[in-house]
């Protein structure tokens, strides 16, 4: 059995946790809210959503869940995926944070990353194109869709890119920039 933490403070956690389970049974889940809830997880997702809310939420205890979600992933070293709002609370950087959060947006960290809030625009901002796979992987492209997606901008030596996208920032990514 393996067993998946799903952080389960705002966002699409349930269809995450519904998409692992789907994957095998011997996929077991449950939700994240405080820090005892890691307690039986091998890994963890922190799924889509809104990274500015998901730190304000996750901050409210005094930071007990954010210390042991740091812990979890950077000194146990447990796997971890995040999904757009996930990936902003993994990277070790945030540039255009939100202007509502003291001290600027809320991380975890532990990938070794630069990451920009809603690169590509506001919701209305929202398309779709084909991503390339990585070199010498061989495939088609797949569908990209971007919703208000954050970028990576910079990546450390030790993170392997699969994809890159060339895009121009949106007026108010590229003012911060």
């Amino acid at each position: 059995m393996v067993h998946i933490g799903v952080l389960a403070l705002q966002g699409a956690f349930s269809e995450h946790e519904e998409r692992l389970r789907s994957l095998s049974p011997s996929v077991v889940t449950s939700q994240v809210r405080t820090a005892a809830d890691l307690g039986p997880c091998d890994g963890i997702v922190l799924p889509g959503g809104e990274s500015t809310a998901m730190g304000l939420i996750g901050s409210a205890d005094g930071g007990e869940l954010w210390a042991a979600l740091r812990g979890f992933i950077n000194e146990r070293r447990r796997p971890c995926w995040g999904t757009c709002a996930g990936m902003i609370l993994l990277a070790d950087r945030c540039v255009a944070t939100a202007a509502t959060i003291g001290g600027g947006q809320a991380l975890i960290g532990g990938l070794d990353v630069v990451v920009c809030r809603n690169y590509f625009g506001s919701q209305i901002s929202s398309f779709e194109m084909p991503v390339p796979p990585p070199p010498g992987k061989g495939g088609g492209d797949f569908n990209g869709v971007f919703i208000r997606a954050p970028a990576i901008l910079t990546a450390g030596e030790g993170v392997e890119v699969l994809g890159k996208v060339t895009a121009t920032p949106c007026k108010q990514a590229n003012a911060t920039l």
